[in-house]
């Protein structure tokens, strides 16, 4: 559960703190004006303790990396 992924479209580099179900509900129940943009989910998700963001970024994208060389 604790495996560190990046966020695609941001590269931010968070760990999911409770299971991907927990997430998804949370997310599907907030209100439209905290879904503006994957940056406002994101923050949402931090200030819930739903997943911590760490200080590292990367802006690779494994499905296009053949593109990126």
């Amino acid at each position: 559960m604790t495996k560190e992924k990046f966020v695609k479209y941001g590269g931010v580099k968070f760990t999911n703190t409770v299971e991907p179900k927990e997430i998804n509900n949370f997310v599907r129940n907030l209100p439209a004006e905290k879904k503006d943009s994957l940056f406002e989910v994101i923050q949402e998700l931090d200030k819930a303790g739903l997943i911590s963001l760490e200080h590292e970024f990367s802006t690779l994208d494994d499905e296009t990396l053949e593109w990126q060389q």
